[in-house]
């Protein structure tokens, strides 16, 4: 464990925090606030190689002993699942989620300010860090999709929330299944769009929930194993019959059975107030990231398998513009940003020399015991006292 080092004070000047507005509907402002301001210092976590592990004294990089699954209980059954299809880091890393932590300690008063960040495993479907994910994506593409809509709107041209579903064939969804849904949706896009200047569509994979309260196992037919893309589209007025015709025929040829379900809607406001209209249509979209569909250890492993490998999150067209990249600023301390003083958290890792680092982690009970706190709870005091109100 290195020590901790102690840097001079950067002469910097602490940066404006612009915020627009989110929608009614979207998250609370404070999970905003401290979004950007984890996102404005990247505090949220380092860069580098993450540490995938159970428990740090037992478990090396070589995954070689199986863990105790019944310790980690719900997870723990998942785990041992996942173990089982070949998945061990996603196994580890699932077992392994916030149960460690990157600590760090301000350069100011390093004995009394002193803060970790959990570590997430962010595996698909994980609902402790999906809302964290849902904010990521949505402060992304939030900038990707206005910045095209900036540039001007097309006569003629909507802002509209589609869905391609794809009829389930009784089996489990396979990562090649995803693969080829998205490849079929793709093909209706670029065949039914023929205008000049092409489209923007963002679109996100999902599957069916697993228990429906409304309607009895028996009845359901797909039983929540039906694949369906929920998606942003941005281009000429589409007709939706000619569509629908469109993808019968694409999931025919690829699937064998053709798929009925097309759907479209227009995003109401676009014209009179487009920044609002693309964050509420962003947030409605991004809703599903939030919301696991299982709730058995079996169907949730399943649906992990079926995502190893298979991105959940596809940007066709104008929108397949490149994010924002997070910038590189020193993570300011929020207790002394607080009080009006520059000073800044130094987290300890391995440096590589690629410029990567692997992080320090620590049990999050031992870091809490020796006074250290969560950094995303100081940083919403900080961003509270710069005078935004929740």
């Amino acid at each position: 464990m290195s020590e901790t080092q102690t840097f001079e004070l950067p002469r910097a000047v602490i940066p404006d925090l612009v915020l627009d507005p989110p929608s009614e509907s979207a998250p609370s402002r404070g999970d905003f606030l401290i979004a950007e301001f984890e996102r404005r210092f990247n505090a949220r976590k380092g860069e580098g190689v993450p540490v995938e592990v159970a428990e740090p004294e037992m478990y090396g990089s070589e995954l070689d002993h199986e863990p105790e699954w019944e310790r980690f209980g719900f997870r723990g059954q998942v785990g041992k699942l996942l173990w089982a299809r070949g998945l061990r880091k996603k196994a580890i890393r699932f077992v392994s989620c916030n149960k460690c932590a990157r600590p760090g300690v301000c350069s100011r008063y390093p004995g009394e300010h002193k803060f970790f960040i959990p570590n997430g495993c962010e595996v698909v479907f994980c609902k402790e860090c999906q809302q964290e994910v849902r904010r990521e994506l949505f402060l992304a593409y939030q900038a990707v999709v206005l910045a095209v809509i900036m540039r001007g709107i097309p006569k003629g041209w909507v802002l509209a929330r589609i869905s391609f579903t794809l009829r389930s064939d009784g089996m489990e969804i396979k990562p090649e299944r995803v693969q080829a849904m998205f490849d079929a949706a793709h093909s209706v896009m670029k065949r039914i769009v023929r205008a000049r200047k092409g489209y923007g569509a963002l679109m996100i994979a999902e599957v069916g929930f697993e228990t429906r309260g409304h309607l009895p196992h028996a009845v359901r037919v797909a039983h929540g194993l039906n694949l369906h893309a929920h998606g942003l589209y941005f281009g000429p007025r589409l007709d939706w019959e000619k569509t629908r015709d469109l993808w019968m025929a694409a999931t025919e040829k690829k699937f064998g059975v053709p798929s009925r379900g097309f759907y479209i809607t227009a995003v109401r406001g676009f014209e009179r107030d487009p920044e609002r209209a693309v964050r509420w249509a962003l947030n409605h979209m991004l809703k599903y990231v939030s919301k696991p569909p299982a709730v058995s250890p079996e169907r949730l492993a399943s649906l992990i398998a079926a995502f190893d490998g298979a991105r959940r999150v596809r940007s066709w067209g104008l929108f397949n513009g490149k994010k924002p990249k997070h910038e590189k600023n020193d993570c300011l301390c929020p207790k002394c940003k607080k009080e009006g003083v520059v000073s800044v958290v130094s987290f300890e890792g391995r440096e590589l020399p690629n410029g990567g680092c692997i992080p320090r982690l620590e049990k999050i009970e031992r870091l809490l015991s020796e006074g250290y706190v969560p950094l995303r709870e100081a940083g919403r005091d900080a961003v509270l006292a710069m005078g935004a109100s929740p």
